[in-house]
């Protein structure tokens, strides 16, 4: 992908990680503020393109999901993300530097070669977070509406999906709206199911859950922190 006049480029990742690096030209809606910026912040008659780190993030298939569901139609989903613009040396703000091109280089081999990951997973025999969960949540669309929470309901208590599966959100005990878009969180915290139970609890010391999905953005479940201690 190279960045051509008429095609919007939109940034998903959090301002850190836009600010450090981001693709020349791109403009910055992370995640979280897809469905309340977009509608003002991009012309829905010119292409538009969604990135995030890398092949293993998320961000912007559920990015591209959102948008769809806004009424966007010409939406594409450059898939191997940041890591791939910056270890071709393309253009970028503020300029990379050597080290960063060579932090990426590992998610960039991952890109090319993703069974190479798969292969050493496999060899390794690790534990991973797949074993770790389970899908009883509550799946609804866009357009349904919240049921009441009770008071034995998991956390998050449903989770917000497109026809396809893709996760656009999750509803967490708090929200109540008529329109699960509106009531759902869009940025629930997310990770893949051969990924680490130390990872996972790394990300759990500032999220209350994690969500399961495949790369694409795909709901798989809800991961059981207790059960993998």
């Amino acid at each position: 992908m190279r960045a051509s006049v008429g095609v919007q480029i939109v940034d998903v990742l959090p301002s850190h990680e836009y600010a450090a690096a981001h693709i020349r030209g791109a403009v910055h809606i992370p995640l979280r503020r897809i469905i309340r910026d977009a509608p003002a912040s991009l012309d829905r008659t010119r292409p538009v393109v969604v990135y995030c780190r890398d092949c293993l993030c998320d961000l912007s298939a559920r990015a591209a999901a959102q948008l769809e569901v806004l009424g966007f139609t010409d939406i594409r989903h450059y898939f191997r993300g940041k890591a791939d613009w910056i270890v071709h040396g393309l253009p970028t703000d503020p300029p990379v530097p050597l080290s960063e091109r060579m932090r990426a280089l590992p998610y960039f081999i991952n890109n090319l070669a993703p069974g190479l990951r798969s292969f050493w997973i496999r060899r390794s025999d690790r534990v991973r977070v797949g074993e770790f969960m389970r899908d009883d949540l509550l799946r609804l669309g866009p357009e349904d509406s919240v049921p009441p929470a009770s008071p034995d309901s998991p956390t998050p208590r449903a989770v917000v999906l497109t026809p396809e599966g893709v996760l656009l959100g999750a509803i967490e005990q708090s929200e109540s709206a008529p329109r699960a878009l509106a009531a759902m969180n869009p940025a629930a915290q997310t990770i893949r199911p051969d990924m680490t139970p130390r990872l996972a609890a790394k990300l759990m010391a500032s999220n209350p859950y994690l969500i399961v999905t495949t790369a694409m953005g795909k709901y798989l479940g809800r991961y059981l922190a207790a059960q993998a201690q």
